[in-house]
Protein backbone atom coordinates (compact mmCIF):
# COMPACT_ATOMS: atom_id res chain seq x y z
CA UNK A 1 0.00 0.00 0.00
CA UNK A 2 1.32 3.41 -0.94
CA UNK A 3 1.22 6.05 1.78
CA UNK A 4 0.47 9.63 0.83
CA UNK A 5 0.92 12.37 3.42
CA UNK A 6 -1.32 15.41 3.20
CA UNK A 7 0.12 18.61 4.61
CA UNK A 8 -1.75 21.62 5.99
CA UNK A 9 -0.99 23.52 2.77
CA UNK A 10 -3.07 20.84 0.93
CA UNK A 11 0.01 19.34 -0.75
CA UNK A 12 0.22 15.58 -1.12
CA UNK A 13 3.54 13.80 -0.62
CA UNK A 14 4.07 10.27 -1.96
CA UNK A 15 6.36 8.61 0.58
CA UNK A 16 7.18 5.70 -1.76
CA UNK A 17 8.38 7.91 -4.62
CA UNK A 18 9.67 10.68 -2.31
CA UNK A 19 7.94 13.42 -4.26
CA UNK A 20 4.89 15.66 -4.19
CA UNK A 21 1.93 14.56 -6.28
CA UNK A 22 -1.25 16.29 -7.37
CA UNK A 23 -4.76 14.84 -7.54
CA UNK A 24 -4.35 13.86 -11.21
CA UNK A 25 -1.19 11.89 -10.43
CA UNK A 26 -2.84 10.26 -7.43
CA UNK A 27 -5.81 9.30 -9.63
CA UNK A 28 -3.40 7.75 -12.14
CA UNK A 29 -1.80 5.67 -9.38
CA UNK A 30 -5.21 4.34 -8.35
CA UNK A 31 -6.21 3.66 -11.97
CA UNK A 32 -3.00 1.66 -12.34
CA UNK A 33 -4.01 -0.63 -9.50
CA UNK A 34 -2.21 1.01 -6.58
CA UNK A 35 -3.88 0.92 -3.19
CA UNK A 36 -3.30 4.25 -1.49
CA UNK A 37 -3.64 5.44 2.07
CA UNK A 38 -3.77 9.18 2.65
CA UNK A 39 -2.84 10.39 6.14
CA UNK A 40 -2.62 13.81 7.71
CA UNK A 41 1.08 14.59 7.98
CA UNK A 42 0.72 16.18 11.41
CA UNK A 43 -1.88 14.10 13.24
CA UNK A 44 -1.73 10.82 11.29
CA UNK A 45 -5.53 10.88 10.82
CA UNK A 46 -6.83 8.79 7.93
CA UNK A 47 -7.83 11.10 5.06
CA UNK A 48 -8.12 8.41 2.38
CA UNK A 49 -11.88 8.66 1.93
CA UNK A 50 -12.12 12.46 1.63
CA UNK A 51 -9.19 12.61 -0.80
CA UNK A 52 -10.61 9.81 -2.98
CA UNK A 53 -14.00 11.58 -2.97
CA UNK A 54 -12.22 14.78 -3.98
CA UNK A 55 -10.60 12.92 -6.91
CA UNK A 56 -13.96 11.50 -8.01
CA UNK A 57 -15.62 14.91 -7.80
CA UNK A 58 -12.88 17.13 -9.21
CA UNK A 59 -10.74 14.95 -11.46
CA UNK A 60 -13.29 12.50 -12.82
CA UNK A 61 -16.32 14.75 -13.11
CA UNK A 62 -18.25 12.95 -10.40
CA UNK A 63 -20.63 15.83 -9.90
CA UNK A 64 -22.92 14.14 -12.42
CA UNK A 65 -23.33 11.21 -10.00
CA UNK A 66 -25.58 13.20 -7.70
CA UNK A 67 -28.93 14.57 -8.83
CA UNK A 68 -29.48 18.15 -7.68
CA UNK A 69 -32.63 17.13 -5.80
CA UNK A 70 -30.68 14.57 -3.76
CA UNK A 71 -28.03 17.16 -2.88
CA UNK A 72 -30.78 19.54 -1.74
CA UNK A 73 -32.29 16.83 0.46
CA UNK A 74 -28.95 15.89 2.00
CA UNK A 75 -28.31 19.52 2.93
CA UNK A 76 -31.93 20.38 3.85
CA UNK A 77 -32.39 17.69 6.46
CA UNK A 78 -29.12 18.43 8.23
CA UNK A 79 -26.95 15.90 9.98
CA UNK A 80 -28.91 15.77 13.24
CA UNK A 81 -32.27 14.58 11.99
CA UNK A 82 -33.25 10.90 12.09
CA UNK A 83 -34.40 11.22 8.45
CA UNK A 84 -30.93 12.37 7.38
CA UNK A 85 -29.16 9.59 9.30
CA UNK A 86 -31.51 6.99 7.82
CA UNK A 87 -31.08 8.38 4.32
CA UNK A 88 -27.31 8.44 4.62
CA UNK A 89 -27.27 4.84 5.89
CA UNK A 90 -29.47 3.78 2.99
CA UNK A 91 -27.26 5.57 0.48
CA UNK A 92 -24.12 4.05 2.01
CA UNK A 93 -25.68 0.57 1.90
CA UNK A 94 -26.67 1.07 -1.73
CA UNK A 95 -23.17 2.22 -2.66
CA UNK A 96 -21.61 -0.73 -0.80
CA UNK A 97 -23.91 -3.06 -2.73
CA UNK A 98 -22.90 -1.39 -6.00
CA UNK A 99 -19.23 -1.74 -5.05
CA UNK A 100 -19.67 -5.45 -4.31
CA UNK A 101 -21.48 -6.02 -7.61
CA UNK A 102 -18.80 -4.19 -9.58
CA UNK A 103 -16.11 -6.21 -7.79
CA UNK A 104 -17.87 -9.48 -8.72
CA UNK A 105 -18.20 -8.28 -12.30
CA UNK A 106 -14.50 -7.41 -12.44
CA UNK A 107 -13.54 -10.84 -11.12
CA UNK A 108 -15.85 -12.59 -13.56
CA UNK A 109 -14.66 -10.60 -16.56
CA UNK A 110 -11.02 -10.08 -15.60
CA UNK A 111 -9.97 -9.95 -19.25
CA UNK A 112 -11.92 -6.68 -19.64
CA UNK A 113 -9.69 -4.75 -17.21
CA UNK A 114 -7.78 -2.02 -18.99
CA UNK A 115 -4.97 -2.41 -16.45
CA UNK A 116 -3.78 -5.16 -14.17
CA UNK A 117 -3.91 -4.87 -10.42
CA UNK A 118 -0.34 -5.92 -9.77
CA UNK A 119 1.95 -3.83 -7.64
CA UNK A 120 3.63 -2.58 -10.81
CA UNK A 121 0.94 -2.59 -13.51
CA UNK A 122 3.38 -1.34 -16.17
CA UNK A 123 5.01 -4.77 -16.11
CA UNK A 124 1.74 -6.66 -16.44
CA UNK A 125 -0.06 -6.59 -19.78
CA UNK A 126 -3.84 -6.85 -19.60
CA UNK A 127 -5.08 -10.33 -20.38
CA UNK A 128 -6.59 -10.95 -23.77
CA UNK A 129 -10.29 -11.78 -24.09
CA UNK A 130 -10.94 -15.49 -24.28
CA UNK A 131 -11.06 -17.02 -27.72
CA UNK A 132 -13.93 -19.22 -28.88
CA UNK A 133 -11.84 -22.31 -28.11
CA UNK A 134 -11.12 -21.09 -24.57
CA UNK A 135 -14.69 -20.06 -23.79
CA UNK A 136 -16.30 -22.81 -21.75
CA UNK A 137 -19.18 -24.43 -23.55
CA UNK A 138 -22.52 -24.59 -21.82
CA UNK A 139 -23.25 -27.97 -20.33
CA UNK A 140 -26.52 -29.85 -20.46
CA UNK A 141 -27.48 -28.77 -16.94
CA UNK A 142 -27.25 -25.12 -17.95
CA UNK A 143 -29.31 -25.76 -21.08
CA UNK A 144 -31.95 -27.59 -19.04
CA UNK A 145 -32.07 -24.76 -16.52
CA UNK A 146 -32.42 -22.20 -19.29
CA UNK A 147 -35.21 -24.23 -20.90
CA UNK A 148 -37.01 -24.46 -17.55
CA UNK A 149 -36.76 -20.70 -17.08
CA UNK A 150 -38.09 -20.10 -20.59
CA UNK A 151 -41.01 -22.40 -19.86
CA UNK A 152 -41.81 -20.59 -16.60
CA UNK A 153 -41.63 -17.24 -18.37
CA UNK A 154 -43.99 -18.45 -21.09
CA UNK A 155 -46.43 -19.71 -18.40
CA UNK A 156 -46.31 -16.34 -16.60
CA UNK A 157 -46.90 -14.44 -19.85
CA UNK A 158 -49.88 -16.68 -20.62
CA UNK A 159 -51.32 -16.08 -17.15
CA UNK A 160 -50.88 -12.32 -17.53
CA UNK A 161 -52.61 -12.38 -20.91
CA UNK A 162 -55.44 -14.42 -19.41
CA UNK A 163 -55.94 -12.05 -16.46
CA UNK A 164 -56.01 -8.92 -18.66
CA UNK A 165 -58.80 -10.26 -20.91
Amino acid sequence: MRTIKKYSNRRLYDTSASKYVNLDELATLVRNGEEVEVVDAKSGADLTRPVLVQIVMEVQGGLDLFPVGLLHRIIRYGSDSPYHRMGMKQMAAGLELLDAQVMRFERQFEWMHPRGSAANPAEEAPPEPPTAEETPSTDNASDAELDALRSRLADLEARLRGSSD
